[in-house]
């Protein structure tokens, strides 16, 4: 992983204490504890059906559990949905944009939604557009743009109000190599800033490389966290295993039986 995972103290900027989710009757979240702490790189990882992406959306609140609580920026957001959110980023894996604005026009318009100041929008944007090379493009519609191009721009969006907390789902997916780069160096200098980056991901080379410590997630729970010695640790591993084999092995341990779900009167829907 990127470097060795510090010792974490004081509260943790996310905690996630035993969330459930179900569609249909099918459990996506089964009693998931999480946390991460400010200044760090932390990587989601799981196969696919895990509850990745029922745990993001959460997070951002397009979806509410059926039981659980979630603390983020020492806000309670299922009972206060909004507070937290002007320094939430987020990026979601398949962003949709405006095609027919261009990239200052969008990024604009995400500024304002953002309540940047007015001075501030144009300066901002500008500098986002040249940091990740696309002041080129910067009056061009984003439907000219390729894939990898449109991708950055999202990142922008993401990050224009210098957000406290960012999420990423798959964020480097289409991004050519040396806009990878910028976006792990920014990713980077957001750490050594004391903010939190949350990434979710099945690239698992890109989790090792990027991430200081990751979740390990199967089945709507977390099998494992910590950097990667500790993972080893964890799962018996030898010094030279890397994260895939890690987690091969962590995950196909975790095939237990299905926990119990909380008694109703546990349940969100019954709370006041």
């Amino acid at each position: 992983m990127s470097a060795p995972s510090p010792a974490y103290t004081g509260d943790p900027v996310l905690n996630i204490q035993n969330l459930w989710k179900r569609y249909d009757g099918m459990a996506a979240l089964q009693g998931l504890f999480l946390a991460s702490y400010a200044g760090e790189i932390f990587g989601l990882i799981g196969p696919n059906g895990a509850g990745k992406t029922t745990t993001i959306k959460i997070l951002v609140g397009l979806l509410r559990p059926d039981a659980g609580e979630v603390r983020l920026l020492g806000e309670n957001i299922l009972r206060d949905p909004v507070a937290y959110k002007s320094k939430l980023g987020y990026m979601p894996e398949a962003p949709t944009l405006p095609e027919y604005l261009t990239p200052t026009e969008f990024l604009g318009y995400v500024a304002r939604v953002r309540n940047l100041p007015r001075d501030r929008i144009g300066p901002r944007s500008a500098e986002l557009l040249r940091r990740y090379d696309l002041s080129s493009k910067a009056d061009e519609t984003i439907a000219s743009l390729s894939k990898g191009m449109k991708a950055k721009v999202a990142f922008a969006a993401a990050t224009i109000h210098d957000p406290s907390f960012l999420i990423l789902d798959e964020p480097l997916i289409g991004i050519d190599p040396a806009g990878q780069h910028l976006i792990k160096e920014e990713l980077g200098e957001m750490a050594r800033q004391g903010k939190t980056v949350l990434v979710s991901t099945h690239q698992l080379d890109t989790a090792e490389r990027l991430c200081s410590r990751v979740a390990i997630i199967h089945h709507g729970r977390n099998v494992a966290t910590g950097d990667l010695a500790s993972l080893r640790g964890q799962a018996h591993a030898g010094e030279q295993q890397s994260l895939e084999e890690i987690f091969l092995k962590l995950t196909e341990e975790a095939q237990l039986p299905e926990p119990e779900p909380p008694r109703r009167r546990g349940f969100l829907s019954r709370r006041r």
